[in-house]
């Protein structure tokens, strides 16, 4: 939130009460939203409306209630609650953002697509931390697919205090126009740099099966002439001839077998860079069970 909005929001605040200071905030969030949705629409053609929107003047947080989502095409596809945001900050990195999908259901030709949605409700959850004094950022997204799946993925990293200040340069650079082509490309170029200093420390991702998705994964599978078995056998020939490492080709045998589990981790040495990283890949090149070890590889499936 701009800071001239926080303070103009503080003043109301001091001569008429939270509640006109609420009420103020709110007005120009819905100002800042529309704005974004507007220029999401000019890029994507995706229509989205909501009905209701509030704000929390002290934690920063906002919520669109009965959102409609259409397409391109002027069709509906998606009906959510509401979204709930907090801590967000186009400016500058928070120590906490958090947002919350709540009750997404699809219709029309997503349904037509993947049938296995039709009446389940979705909800997502992200939550993004970063210190500013040593750079650890994580991030962790929950999927709620109702009655399909459970998904489950996150990320830790640290010494991302130059990648968040290049954020920063880049959502002021959009703000006034995007700048010259020379601004742009003297960005991407310290993106690259920056991405490479950065000090990766964990992954981990995790699918379950709710009930409904070896449905899902039969009839994808039926549609390009398979039956369940040849797939299996065909996954398993693959597999035998493939250069990963085996515990994670046993984890995908054993998730085509029962498609109830996946889960995959890495963690890598303490303090080693992305160009370190990059490095240690090329030499262990061909000899997979070394990278495994050197990532702490650990997956399973069932």
């Amino acid at each position: 939130m701009k800071r001239l909005l926080i303070v103009a929001a503080l003043g109301a605040m001091a001569f008429g009460g939270y509640s006109y200071a609420n009420y103020y905030v709110s007005k120009e969030a819905r100002k800042d939203v529309d704005d974004y949705l507007l220029q999401l629409q000019a890029q994507t053609g995706l229509d989205v409306r909501y009905k209701e929107i509030s704000s929390n003047l002290f934690n920063q947080s906002l919520e669109l209630n009965r959102v409609v989502v259409k397409g391109p095409d002027g069709v509906q596809f998606a009906d959510i609650d509401s979204i709930e945001l907090a801590g967000f900050n186009p400016m500058q990195a928070s120590d906490n953002t958090r947002m919350a999908i709540n009750n997404m259901t699809f219709m029309g030709p997503v349904v037509v697509e993947m049938q296995e949605l039709d009446g389940e409700r979705i909800n997502v959850v992200s939550e993004f931390n970063y210190s500013a004094d040593n750079g650890d950022a994580d991030t962790k997204t929950v999927i709620n697919a109702g009655k399909l799946a459970d998904v489950e993925f996150s990320f830790a990293m640290t010494n991302s205090q130059s990648l968040m200040a290049l954020r920063q340069q880049f959502e002021e650079l959009e703000q006034n126009g995007q700048g010259n082509l020379q601004q742009q490309l003297a960005l991407q170029s310290q993106l690259m740099t920056t991405m490479t200093e950065l000090v990766p420390k964990s992954f981990s991702f995790k699918l379950d099966n709710n009930g409904k998705l070896k449905d899902l994964i039969q009839r994808v599978i039926a549609e390009q002439g398979l039956t369940y078995e040849q797939f299996q056998q065909q996954a398993q020939q693959h597999l035998s001839m493939s250069p990963a490492p085996q515990t994670l080709r046993d984890a995908a045998l054993g998730f085509i077998e029962g498609t109830e589990q996946f889960k995959v981790s890495v963690s890598l040495p303490e303090g080693t860079t992305v160009a370190q990283v990059n490095e240690q890949m090329m030499t262990l090149m061909g000899h997979p069970e070394e990278l495994a070890k050197y990532f702490n590889l650990k997956a399973s499936g069932k």
